[in-house]
């Protein structure tokens, strides 16, 4: 639960910013998600694309690299938004 002394430390560090400067602070816990997603994507893309170049075995380590990449940024993206709502609705 927040204190009233944090809604006024907030309150001060909003004051005296434009309105999509406001729009973009509240924005990026939403942004910081959406880029956790695609690094988990790329990152599982791009281990199996060199694991499967080292050991001879394409497309299936790209392809597995994917997947768990895909299941991984998913939960990831899933869960900083719901971590996210949680704050928003704390205040």
């Amino acid at each position: 639960m927040a204190r009233p002394q944090d809604d006024r430390d907030r309150e001060d560090r909003l004051e005296g910013m434009s309105g999509f400067a406001r729009a973009m602070r509240e924005a990026e816990p939403y942004i910081q998600a959406s880029w956790s997603l695609a690094a988990a994507v790329a990152l599982g893309v791009v281990a199996g694309y060199f694991a499967d170049k080292e050991l001879g075995t394409q497309p299936w380590l790209l392809l597995t690299g994917s997947v768990l990449g895909m299941a991984l940024g998913v939960y990831a993206f899933i869960k900083a938004i719901l971590v996210a709502e949680q704050k928003r609705k704390s205040r």
